[in-house]
Parts: C-alpha cells; structure tokens; sequence
C-alpha cells in the first residue's frame, strides 16, 4: 500500500507541477518523502520533485535547501552500507 501511495503522490506531484500549482505541487511531493523516506530511490526522486517545483518558482532558498538535503541523503545513505 505504501509504494501505491507513494506513486500516487508523486503522479499528482508532477500533474499540480505542470499545472503550475506549485503549492499544490510542494505539498504532494513533500508527502511523497515522507511515505518514501526510507527507500533511498524514493526518498532522493521526492527531493528531485521538491528541487523541480522550487526552480520552476524561482525560489533560491528552497532550491538551495532541496540541494543540500539532496546531497545529505545520497551521503547519509552510502555511510550506512559500508
């Protein structure tokens, strides 16, 4: 049920997000994270749906967030397998 959700999440992020409802957008792809937040696959494609909403606003701070933690998860997720 998870990854159902998860998908559906992210389908209505990336149709709000051509829609240019990007708050709409935002929220959808921020509960996608939290659903895949534990699936490194999922939770980095959350974060690139975050990224893409936050360019598309024109929004530096977030952009610059979304890169950061973007960077974090990918780092955080290798530590663990070593």
């Amino acid at each position: 049920m998870a990854d159902t959700t998860y998908e559906f999440e992210m389908e209505q992020g990336r149709a709000t997000l051509a829609a240019r409802d990007f708050s709409a957008a935002y929220q959808h792809f921020g509960r996608a994270h939290g659903i895949g937040h534990d699936v490194l696959s999922q939770h980095l494609a959350a974060h690139r749906g975050l990224l893409v909403t936050a360019w598309r606003q024109r929004r530096p701070d977030r952009i610059l967030t979304q890169i950061v933690f973007l960077s974090a998860a990918a780092l955080f997720d290798r530590s663990q397998q070593k």
